[in-house]
């Protein structure tokens, strides 16, 4: 986060010496010059898994969970994180630290917008945003202009897409750094992944998937995201380095992921059987945990 906001902030670019605050301001579309965005960015990193239940919003559509009820299946898992963590901040021993953000309703609300855009945009499986978004996309970066609208709606169309791409490459930050970085984070995830199925909150085993869903995450997400913060322009050479990582990453994993996914497994049923005792690897835990107020009752396979 701190690296790519440090290239929107002073980003390595050649300027005019008498106009070099207009030309940064113009090259970040206006982010450079706006610390409160530039905030709003790092607080919706910070809070955007803030809560989260351990699946996936399908999931939670598909219990009927009252979460999901609640925001009426759209982005549950967000939004939830989004009002917890607003709720925390509205608190009265935060009010210095809101006074340091914002100091006017017009700025509190704008704040509140930008985080909001943020955390929404790591909903990445909800088709119909995804498809707005490329939308925004393909129109802000358009080599032609479009009819009748001014230079400053298409920069800040331009600083929001900036804005929500920012958000997605820190959400799967981990597939773009060094691989070692990568494959702890992935195991973490196919952890979490195979507890759900385990305690029978996921219909499919995620082991018998992992890795041919792992080339196509990065064919079809990770890869296609890196090259978007190049193309954007603000992010210098760090959107480089990311794409670099994420091709290498790939390759590695076509690699070695097989074999990776074995001891995975195993380190997996390890813990398991270290918690809930040997006969574990044998069945599966009925339905959710005691947390939501349901048993553990095991399931034959």
């Amino acid at each position: 986060m701190a690296k790519l906001l440090s290239r929107i902030v002073a980003p390595v670019i050649e300027v005019d010496e008498d106009n070099v605050a207009s030309n940064l301001h113009d090259y970040t579309y206006g982010i450079t010059s706006d610390p409160l965005t530039q905030f709003a960015c790092v607080f919706a990193a910070l809070i955007h898994d803030c809560d989260h239940y351990g699946v996936p919003n399908q999931q939670l559509i598909a219990e009927k969970a009252p979460l999901a009820h609640k925001y009426r299946n759209r982005s549950p898992a967000e939004q939830n994180s989004v009002n917890i963590a607003w709720k925390i901040l509205m608190k009265s021993n935060f009010t210095t630290l809101r006074e340091a953000i914002f100091s006017t309703e017009d700025e509190m609300r704008r704040f509140r917008q930008l985080v909001v855009n943020g955390v929404m945009a790591t909903d990445i499986a909800d088709k119909e945003m995804k498809n707005l978004r490329n939308a925004r996309w393909a129109k802000a970066f358009s080599t032609e202009a479009l009819p009748g609208e001014c230079a400053r709606t298409n920069i800040n169309r331009k600083a929001t897409i900036v804005i929500e791409h920012l958000i997605q490459s820190l959400d799967v930050a981990h597939t773009m750094q060094h691989w070692y970085i990568y494959t702890k984070w992935n195991e973490l995830l196919f952890q979490e992944m195979s507890l759900a199925y385990m305690f029978g909150r996921s219909e499919v085993d995620p082991a018998e998937s992992w890795y041919e869903g792992e080339l196509r995450f990065f064919d079809h997400y990770i890869i296609p995201l890196a090259k978007k913060l190049s193309e954007c322009g603000v992010f210098g050479v760090s959107s480089d380095e990311y794409l670099n990582y994420a091709i290498r990453n790939r390759e590695e994993w076509e690699r070695r992921g097989s074999e990776m996914v074995e001891g995975m497994k195993e380190r997996f049923q390890q813990k398991l059987r270290n918690e809930y005792g040997e006969a574990v690897g044998t069945c599966r835990f009925g339905n959710q945990s005691t947390a939501l107020g349901i048993d553990r009752t095991p399931i034959k396979e």
